[in-house]
């Protein structure tokens, strides 16, 4: 039977095939072996001086390696106790019925291939403890190999017995078997056995490349991907490029001699000589080297390690090795996929014998996905690659033939997968693409967990380069990430929460992207992080790696790589001692960690000592760190220049000893702030105050004409300048928008807005007996009312503060939104949508006045407070809509409220509480009239893209053009909406006002008919 597995471009799809052997004699990978001289540096360095002591390594071992130099602390005094092993079983596949129905359908046409899965599961949380990469990796294997011969020794006896041939699947604890209906049915009955499924054969699709996508090289000579992601800030800042790490994936193959890859290559020894033992598996065809069935695979390794000579970076860690299985060409089966899984756990020679588990990736990146969710065939391999250490990247997964934007709950498996990191993907300007799926999962979980770049990404093919689409794309720059995250530091190997938290602490969140703020994406909108749109925001490797490396200042190795060292070679190392960088007298230990080529061996490490003395002619700074607006101290680090780093305290204080008599620059930096510095001459033996208060950092937004008056001539169009200024102190980025706006908005607190106000309702009105989350039926306006494109005769008032023209669902509750609205899709005026509590008070009631239909929420409770809110809305028959506001100063954002208007498909929101809308800024007294026009988006447009920046002080000229479309009897109006990141004000708004210039040389006469 077949079914559809995707390799993750948009309309591009492979993986897996491959034989599955049966457990082998485990070999054990040579260690290298390093001796050093001496075996433990220290000193005694004066404050303010420097020492540099020279250290001798000699490589003992057999083979040459490359020493891996990095400082840390030492270990604690004595080792924490050993905590209970935490349950990690190995999941069964879920499945309702004994024999699948795909395959007792091909057993019905006669033998066929099937799986066997055996009801006792391995429980792998013992591995969860072990550190030791090569222990941990050998447990693993061995108790997956030992558990499977035991739970399927009966089986295996018969099956022996019968001539049935088989073939063992350990790393899922199961069998390939081929055989007839017969052996089906008698293998289903025996009591070892869980269940049986087809080997399903997995279709594919054609992948599509992209070839007209530019690179966009930045100055630094990297690709725009690479750049957003900013891994070339690890590389050059860091030194960081994923030494010691392997990775790998599981894909179409990859085109080893590819010159940006093969020196990546794990099997390459150099000289032109290649051993793809435990480099290379592939059950599609049996090669003996790495090959590529198209192009999908290359291009996924290009983006986690390929270094391009004489082109523009693609690669995020073009330092790490990779290794590769091919698994799929134009097909691929169940049995193949999971026994590429299995090499990944215990990678074997070319003939698939002695397996090496030391010897997997520390990372394994899947650019496939199935094209639906909540499919848990592959859960065993997943739990089995945690157990053993391996950081498990997979695409989110790509909606073929149509988008995301049409509603949630797309993510597919395995990236739906609690144990693994599923990606989605993003374009240059960090917004999801429409091919990319989103969350939450089947049984609500966020998903993805993160973005990064997937749409037009330039990497490797067979033939050179060349762009391609998809989650695909996105994946490996995670996986990428990750070297690098455990090649800044080799503690990190293997712990796959602490690296989590890492990517997603510091990722870019994302929120409120407007193309799912509306009714589609109730259950998955991105107003919170993480969100199921962007998990926990767009991937930050320089962020990330920034905040795991481990820092020791004082101690300096060198900045250079180390050089190769042969057999019984020796190397000079010099080590320095800084007793700039500490904040006092003191003793001061560490350690110097020497890997071999392998950041998963353990380290030689050389203890490291320096000692401080106190003298009578050192000084004391101290001083406090607070906000310039506020007077609150912050959370902040001060820094001498050239010398050591201090962070402050809860209350904002700090300090620090230094050499008197001697002028110190210091600058204090806190998040969200300016830095600021300042200079001291402390005498020897005093303590002196040095204070410091910091300026917020952000840009402030200034629109400077608001309204802008134009005039159009028949026919024409002409220029709009929209003036924009950034008061703030970093740059300001905007986007202007022109919304939809059939009712042009005129607010009685801006020059030319509408008189008036409240209007106490008559004595003879109707008071409506409206329960909390009620509504009221039918009331008859008293006349026809034009409202966008139709006429009503009668509306249906919500507590909520909704009036409908079409009734409204009284089982729906409140639900907090912008516009539209949760609760109904009907044609709608709002002039406050908030969960008002008519049952604890008020008066909900419509009146008939000589100026139309008055309907008023007086005095209404807010649902759970004891704050009232009294609103009204007066419906003219000419289309006019008057909104009153006579007691909403006890409002809040928290509340959620909305304002605006709901057509058919289409909504015009005045104001909301959150999302990137106008806010709501209501006030006592406020009248808001909205008047019928043409609407603005005939008449009004954005010049270019819309976006653009403000220096820090500058004004800009945002430019739109306003053209003629009809003749206009009524001044016109739009509200630009100018999205920033200034956080005191993200959605500010610009009126544009339309006049007729010289008039068309004709008129139209409407001829309007009141019932």
């Amino acid at each position: 039977m077949k079914r559809r597995l995707l390799l993750i471009v948009p309309i591009i799809a492979t993986l897996a095939s491959l034989l599955a052997l049966s457990p082998t004699t485990l070999v054990r990978a040579d260690p290298a072996t390093l001796s050093a001289s001496p075996t433990s540096l220290t000193a005694t360095v004066e404050l303010g001086s420097t020492a540099t002591l020279n250290l001798t390594i000699t490589n003992t071992g057999a083979h040459p390696i490359t020493p891996l130099l990095y400082a840390g602390f030492p270990p604690p005094s004595a080792p924490a106790a050993r905590m209970a092993a935490p349950s990690l079983p190995v999941p069964l596949p879920q499945q309702t019925e004994r024999i699948d129905p795909d395959l007792q359908t091909e057993l019905a046409s006669g033998p066929a291939r099937f799986l066997v899965f055996f009801a006792d599961r391995p429980d792998l949380g013992e591995a969860l403890l072990i550190r030791d990469w090569a222990a941990r990796g050998e447990y693993v294997y061995r108790a997956l190999t030992e558990h499977a011969e035991r739970s399927q020794r009966a089986v295996r006896a018969l099956l022996d017995a019968a001539g049935v041939r088989y073939k063992p699947l350990w790393i899922v604890n199961a069998l390939l078997v081929e055989g007839d209906a017969a052996l089906a049915n008698a293998l289903a009955a025996h009591a070892d056995v869980a269940m049986l499924t087809a080997d399903h054969e997995l279709q594919t699709t054609v992948p599509v490349t992209t070839t007209s996508i530019s690179c966009n090289a930045t100055s630094n000579n990297v690709c725009w991907n690479i750049d957003k992601v900013m891994a070339d800030r690890v590389w050059r800042e860091f030194g960081v490029t994923g030494a010691g790490i392997t990775v790998a994936n599981i894909d179409s193959g990859v085109a080893y001699t590819h010159p940006a890859l093969v020196n990546q290559y794990r099997g390459n020894l150099g000289g032109g000589v290649f051993d793809h033992n435990y480099n290379w598996f592939d059950p599609v065809g049996n090669t003996s080297a790495p090959v590529d069935s198209g192009m999908h695979g290359t291009h996924v390794m290009g983006t986690m390690v390929a270094n391009p000579p004489s082109q523009p970076a693609t690669g995020m860690a073009p330092g790490a090795k990779w290794i590769a299985a091919r698994a799929c060409s134009s097909y691929c089966n169940d049995s193949d996929i999971i026994a590429a899984a299995q090499w990944m756990l215990a990678p074997t020679d070319l003939s698939g014998n002695n397996p090496r588990p030391s010897m997997r990736p520390h990372i394994l990146n899947n650019s496939w996905a199935f094209d639906s969710g909540g499919n848990p065939i592959y859960t065993g391999y997943t739990a089995a690659w945690q157990a053993a250490g391996i950081f498990v990247v997979f695409a989110a997964g790509n909606i073929q033939g149509g988008s995301n934007y049409t509603g949630c709950s797309s993510i597919a498996s395995p990236g739906d997968y609690p144990d693994v990191m599923a990606v989605g993907a993003t374009g240059q300007d960090d917004l999801v693409t429409s091919f990319s799926r989103i969350g939450p999962t089947t049984d609500g979980r966020i998903k993805p967990d993160l973005v990064a770049p997937g749409s037009g990404v330039i990497s490797t093919i067979p033939t050179g380069y060349g762009s391609l689409s998809g989650t695909s794309m996105a994946a490996p720059h995670v996986a990428g990430a990750v070297a690098l995250l455990w090649s800044a530091n080799p503690q990190l190997i293997g712990d796959y929460a602490a690296t989590y938290a890492l990517l997603t602490g510091n990722a870019l969140p994302i929120t409120n992207d407007s193309r799912y703020m509306g009714s589609a994406h109730t259950a998955c909108r991105p107003d919170t992080v993480p969100n199921n749109i962007y998990g926990y925001g767009r991937l930050d490797a320089f962020a990330a790696v920034a905040a795991a490396r481990v820092q020791v200042p004082w101690l300096v190795l060198p900045s250079s790589s180390s050089a190769s060292l042969a057999s019984s070679g020796t190397q000079t190392i010099p080590i320095t001692l800084d007793a700039r960088k500490v904040a006092g007298p003191g003793v001061y230990t560490a350690r110097v960690l020497i890997y071999a080529n392998n950041l998963t061996d353990p380290p030689l490490a050389i203890p490291v000592t320096m000692t401080v003395p106190a003298r009578p002619t050192h000084a004391t700074i101290t001083g406090t760190i607070t906000d310039s607006e506020t007077g609150r101290p912050l959370r902040a680090t001060v820094t001498v220049t050239g010398g050591a780093t201090v962070t402050t305290n809860d209350t904002g204080n700090y300090s620090l000893v230094v050499p008197g008599g001697v002028t110190q620059h210091l600058s204090a930096t806190a998040s969200n702030f300016t830095t600021q510095n300042q200079s001291v001459t402390p005498p020897a033996g005093s303590t002196v105050t040095l204070n410091f208060a910091l300026d917020p950092l952000r840009p402030t937004l200034t629109v400077l004409q608001d309204p802008i008056t134009t005039t159009v001539d028949f026919n024409q169009t002409v220029n709009v300048a929209l003036p924009l200024r950034n008061d703030g102190n970093i740059p300001l980025s905007y986007t202007l928008r022109i919304d939809s706006e059939p009712y042009g908005v005129w607010r009685s607190d801006e020059p030319d807005g509408p008189t008036g106000g409240w209007i106490d309702p008559p004595l003879d009105r109707a008071v409506l007996s409206l329960y909390d989350d009620n509504s009221s039926g039918a009331i008859d306006l008293g006349f026809d009312m034009p409202f966008g494109n139709s006429y009503y005769r009668h509306i249906y008032i919500g507590a909520n503060g909704i009036i409908a023209f079409a009734p409204l669902d009284t089982t729906n509750l409140f639900s907090p939104s912008c516009l539209p609205l949760n609760e109904t899709s009907a044609p709608a005026i709002v002039p406050l949508h908030v969960d008002f509590d008519s049952s604890a008070g008020g008066e909900i009631s419509v009146a008939r006045i000589e100026a139309g239909a008055l309907v008023t929420w007086d005095n209404i409770p807010l649902y759970g407070t004891t704050r009232r809110l009294s609103v009204q809305a007066l419906l003219r028959p000419d289309g006019t809509i008057r909104f009153h506001y006579h007691d909403v100063a006890n409002l809040t954002d928290d509340d959620s409220g909305a304002i605006g208007l709901q057509f058919n498909g289409v909504a015009q929101t005045i104001g909301c509480a959150f999302g990137s809308h106008p806010p709501l800024n209501l006030s006592n007294g406020l009248v808001i009239e909205l008047r019928p026009q043409i609407d603005p988006i005939a008449w009004l447009s954005v010049a270019g893209s819309g976006s653009g920046s403000v220096a820090a002080g500058s004004t800009t000229n945002a430019q739109l053009t306003a053209r003629w479309v009809a003749p206009i009897y009524n001044t016109a109006q739009a509200r630009v909406r100018i999205i920033s990141n200034d956080p005191r004000k993200p959605v500010a708004t610009a009126r544009i006002q339309l006049n007729e210039g010289a008039p068309a040389p004709y008129r139209v006469l409407i001829i309007l008919v009141y019932r």
